[in-house]
């Protein structure tokens, strides 16, 4: 099919949950998805972390073959230590290059392909370094700007742009308006106007932001949604003035859902006592651990908040690493997900075990109220009016993008997503669901852990997972 679309806007939502979008509360983002697609089944990558899915969002890959499985992750140094590197901070991802001679990420991106074919990107972030620059880290090379604070390749840039929208404002506000109403002015009165990009990546904190701090219920998280919302209205507007909205496809998504933590656990601390060497990082709902102890997985196993377990082969009754996209030569030696449950709080369902921190709402985990995200087509080449209930997912976002704009698709764990394009002849096609089960034996009883996908063609799509009793 020949493509229409002239350019693409991707604006990401962190932490949008599926569930929160509403005519009363985002009527911009409401309208985008009635008007255009609204995807019910989309899935984030696992694990359900911010910058395990910005790669996926950027490469169409899952963590394992794109190389960033999670916010922190440890790496084996020349001596065989281990060193910790945080994806949200752009000079622990160059030393994780650095440290293991790979590129940050190990395969291309949405960018790079729109940088071969002519094109031109422009990333503008709102959260962390990371996340924005994930979504591009050869903008250098490119000679294109990543328009976020904290990054020190861009710091000219940044003086630049500050000196033209004064500086910038407080950051850790709840919620953060006038932060994200700072960077939506830049996209409108700079970006798109001078700029003029082929592939402009907004990545808003909010939600997300506030609601780790007060929950889903708080009026600061509601008040979060509407500054989202308007802000997506604010750019839709300059793309419509600047006649350009009609040959514009724009795709809104979240990079993960979330849960309410109701319980604390302490993994790091429990894993030091309970094996007889390495390491773990915590991933919000999920755990890292580095270590060659034979008896780990067991270990991990007497702890009454975990899981699901998944190891390198899958030994000891876990899961392998390579079923859930997980396998890479960046991969932690084990993974395990935090328990959680469908309990509602505050009338919002889904709660979960968190880390020791004063979190309200986390995610990372297997749960699919972690791993259930928004997602929104609309555009010349999209089906007008069409809720999809076809399963798709963050990894699909860059192979669809790229089949509109002409690019090369190239290697990717996603697919294009056929059944919401107007001149396909594709529609919703029929899916099943099926689950993986290992049972085991821990503190004195029998259990089995699950997971469970949604599959179409030959495309699956991690829906969630949990332990329990036989």
């Amino acid at each position: 099919m020949p493509a229409s679309a002239q350019r693409a806007f991707l604006m990401v939502w962190d932490g949008l949950r599926p569930d929160m979008v509403s005519p009363e509360l985002t009527p911009n983002l409401w309208r985008l998805g009635q008007d255009g697609v609204w995807c019910e089944r989309s899935y984030a990558v696992y694990p359900s972390l911010t910058r395990a899915n910005s790669p996926a969002i950027s490469t169409g890959c899952r963590p394992g073959s794109a190389g960033v499985p999670g916010n922190t992750f440890l790496l084996r140094s020349t001596d065989g230590s281990l060193a910790s590197h945080s994806s949200g901070d752009v000079a622990s991802l160059e030393r994780l290059s650095e440290a293991d001679g790979r590129p940050i990420l190990l395969v291309d991106t949405l960018a790079d392909r729109v940088h071969r074919a002519g094109g031109s990107t422009v990333v503008v972030g709102s959260g962390s370094p990371g996340s924005a620059w994930l979504q591009h880290p050869r903008a250098i090379d490119a000679g294109e700007p990543v328009i976020a604070d904290g990054l020190p390749t861009m710091r000219g840039f940044m003086e630049a742009v500050q000196r033209r929208f004064g500086p910038l404002p407080h950051r850790h506000a709840l919620p953060a308006t006038r932060w994200t109403s700072y960077f939506t002015q830049v996209i409108t009165d700079f970006v798109l106007p001078e700029l003029t990009p082929t592939l402009l990546v907004f990545w808003h904190t909010d939600p997300d932001h506030t609601t780790h701090a007060r929950g889903y219920s708080a009026p600061q998280t509601l008040q979060s949604l509407r500054d989202a919302d308007a802000n997506l209205g604010r750019i839709l507007q300059a793309y419509a003035q600047l006649g350009q909205l009609d040959s514009t496809a724009c795709v809104v998504t979240s990079d993960h859902g979330g849960s309410t933590i109701t319980r604390r656990a302490h993994p790091a601390r429990d894993l030091a006592a309970a094996l007889s060497s390495g390491a773990a990082a915590e991933n919000g709902g999920s755990v890292f651990v580095y270590t060659s102890d034979q008896t780990a997985v067991e270990a991990i196993r007497q702890f009454d908040y975990v899981g699901p377990i998944f190891t390198a082969d899958g030994r000891d009754n876990t899961f392998p690493h390579s079923l859930v996209g997980l396998g890479g030569p960046r991969a932690p030696d084990v993974v395990f997900s935090f328990a959680w449950s469908a309990d509602s709080v505050g009338g919002v369902p889904g709660s979960a075990t968190g880390a020791a921190s004063k979190l309200v709402m986390d995610h990372g985990s297997i749960s699919p109220y972690d791993l259930h995200n928004t997602l929104v087509l609309n555009g010349p080449d999209f089906r007008r009016g069409y809720r999809s209930s076809t399963p798709v997912g963050n990894v699909d976002i860059c192979p669809t993008l790229s089949h509109l704009l002409g690019l090369e698709i190239g290697s990717v764990d996603g697919r294009v997503l056929l059944e919401t394009l107007r001149d396909s002849d594709a529609g919703d096609t029929a899916f099943e669901a099926w689950q993986e089960k290992r049972a085991f034996t821990a503190r004195g009883r029998d259990w089995r852990q699950r997971i469970w996908f949604e599959r179409t063609a030959s495309h699956s799509y991690l829906a969630g997972g949990t332990v329990e009793p036989l």
